[in-house]
């Protein structure tokens, strides 16, 4: 079962060519998140979720769980504990 979600999940990605703007945007997450700290990033995760549910529709929001919980395949053990502290954070909310 794992290998078939890696697979998907590989596919998926073979298939997403971004755009020279979606580049220039990581890069700038990249830089703004550098020197961040775990908590600070966690802090900023809840602040984003909540404009999020303001924004989205509750079937669009719910979709966004469910692609955070089909990357748990490609997780180590670490990744998905912290995977875990963010998916409680957001459904605390």
């Amino acid at each position: 079962m794992r290998e078939k979600n890696i697979d998907e999940i590989v596919d998926k990605i073979k298939e997403y060519n971004p755009t020279k703007e979606d580049v220039e945007r990581f890069e700038n997450l990249a830089e703004i998140y550098q020197d961040k700290s775990e908590d600070d990033i966690f802090i900023e995760i809840i602040r984003v979720n909540e404009a999020l549910e303001d924004q989205l529709s509750e079937d669009e929001y719910r979709e966004i769980f469910e692609k955070l919980e089909s990357i748990r395949p490609l997780l180590n053990e670490e990744q998905n504990r912290k995977l875990d502290r963010i998916i409680a954070m957001l459904n605390r909310e």
